[in-house]
């Protein structure tokens, strides 16, 4: 496909201009004067607009026209570049069936075909542009979740091959910090006082107890769960007097993180004998499930049900990985996620997504702005 075709497409377009702003994440450089900014600004004539700033590179833009109660959300960075380009990754190229770029999937192409969208009609339309999704405290969305923003409902955009998803895992990391004797390791008391040996019989007696984790709802099945790193000691011949483990782990729909967390500690320390004062369970970031454990499960699924039976979008199964949907359902919106692109080419070096889905999307986008609501 020639460079004069994308010229002629609004929404290519709009992608290959998105697709040219170095959002990578980290380092986050990116501010309330960053090029991208004015771009969507100058796209959107008409619209209001409204600039968060959380810090640290952390922004949302709000673009309001008229007053509706629908809110769609995209976030505009986009995780490193990866090894393994062909092509420069800022520059978008765009073959008979893709658009290939940093983020053409995940997800400015989404944003690309909400621009287009917006050019097209006249409705009451809400745009929420957010930096720090990538980064993983979402810093922005929470700063926007605590004012008056009036808003019931969200669609936020993610890959998910143009269907509506109602439900997905939650995300949860923590450290585990053991305390021990310290002392000679020719002392036979090394073998309950190291605090090495403490947590290396916690995982044992952790990874046991998730194994028999085996809930199911929808597609989805089990505990996802990782140990990812352990720390401690200082050498062979000394008896380690602290040990920390950092783990994660992926609830399903329905599930409270906090509550697992605190199954996980008592049971393994349970098996494990170890005493509570020598065992400390931290908990790091949450990213709730959807919908969120602070709302009633079957009327949070059924609305978001019929927000998407509402607007016409197809409805998909649950999936594993994590959005910033259940932030929103946490602070009571009833939400669901919706966008081009497969999860797949997320984070992938030559990130492509399907023309044919962003045409869809874009005309989706176009009803569901023109319908009465």
């Amino acid at each position: 496909m020639t460079q004069s075709t994308v010229q002629s497409d609004k929404r290519l377009q709009h992608l290959a201009a998105l697709v040219s702003f170095d959002t990578q994440n980290p380092p986050r450089a990116i501010s309330a004067e960053s090029e991208i900014f004015c771009y969507l600004k100058e796209n959107l004539p008409g619209f209001d607009f409204q600039l968060l700033d959380a810090g640290e590179g952390s922004l949302s833009l709000l673009a309001q026209r008229g007053n509706p109660r629908l809110l769609f959300n995209f976030h505009i960075d986009t995780v490193p570049i990866a090894e393994g380009w062909k092509s420069n990754p800022l520059e978008l190229i765009v073959t008979p069936q893709t658009a290939i770029g940093l983020g053409a999937c995940d997800i400015k192409g989404a944003a690309a075909c909400m621009l287009s969208a917006a050019s097209q009609t006249q409705g009451d339309l809400a745009l929420l542009f957010s930096s720090d999704e990538e980064h993983g405290s979402s810093a922005a969305i929470k700063q926007f979740l605590t004012t008056e923003h009036g808003f019931t409902e969200v669609i936020v955009a993610e890959p998910t091959h143009a269907k509506a998803i109602l439900a997905h895992r939650g995300i949860q990391s923590a450290k585990v910090v053991f305390s021990g004797i310290s002392g000679h390791a020719s002392e036979a008391r090394a073998m309950q006082d190291s605090a090495i040996h403490k947590a290396t019989q916690w995982c044992a007696h952790a990874l046991d107890w998730v194994k028999e984790q085996d809930e199911q709802f929808d597609s989805l099945q089990g505990l996802p769960f990782n140990i990812g790193t352990i720390s401690g000691g200082i050498k062979a011949n000394m008896i380690a007097s602290n040990c920390e483990i950092a783990l994660g782990f992926r609830p399903l729909p329905g599930q409270d993180s906090a509550v697992l967390l605190e199954q996980l500690k008592q049971v393994a320390i349970s098996k494990a004998k170890i005493k509570m004062e020598e065992c400390k369970v931290l908990s790091g970031f949450k990213g709730p499930t959807l919908p969120a454990a602070n709302q009633d499960f079957n009327q949070a699924i059924q609305k978001a049900k019929q927000l998407a039976t509402t607007q016409q979008i197809p409805i998909g199964n649950a999936v594993n990985f994590w959005t910033e949907a259940s932030l929103f359902s946490e602070a009571g919106l009833t939400a669901l996620v919706y966008g081009p692109g497969d999860i797949a080419q997320a984070h992938t070096a030559n990130e492509w997504v399907a023309l044919e889905q962003l045409a869809e999307v874009e005309q989706a986008y176009i009803q569901m702005i023109d319908k009465p609501y």
